[in-house]
């Protein structure tokens, strides 16, 4: 993901800033899951992804991912975080049913409890 964000290829840009999504990052050291979306920007995928990938950074913000950081380095993520897509929505598809849809996922797989997801 780092390499073709860090690339901007034009055809992997053009296709994830024009969806929107539910994801899932996986911590393939623990099997922990954090579900999250691509709901409320107008790049997409891209947009959300890109601060994931920063290589300054890693964490897109994300307070649990920063503890991982404080804890274990930035070697972590970059080793063992997988990231996937669950679900693709048009861009035009209102953040309200995205969220309902990302809650369902966190229930399915019980992210909030055996996961990472807070919220």
């Amino acid at each position: 993901m780092q390499q073709v964000l860090t690339r901007e290829d034009p055809s992997w840009k053009s296709a994830l800033s024009y969806v929107k999504d539910i994801y899932v990052i996986t911590d393939k050291s623990n099997g922990k899951l954090y579900i999250g979306s691509a709901s409320g920007n107008t790049d997409g995928i891209w947009q959300r992804w890109a601060g994931y990938a920063h290589l300054e950074n890693l964490t897109g913000g994300n307070k649990e991912f920063n503890n991982i950081v404080l804890k274990n380095g930035r070697a972590h993520i970059q080793e063992y975080f997988q990231y996937s897509i669950l679900e693709i929505f048009d861009t035009r598809t209102k953040s309200e049913i995205i969220i309902e849809r990302e809650n369902y996922w966190k229930s399915v797989f019980d992210t909030k409890k055996h996961g990472m997801n807070h919220n």
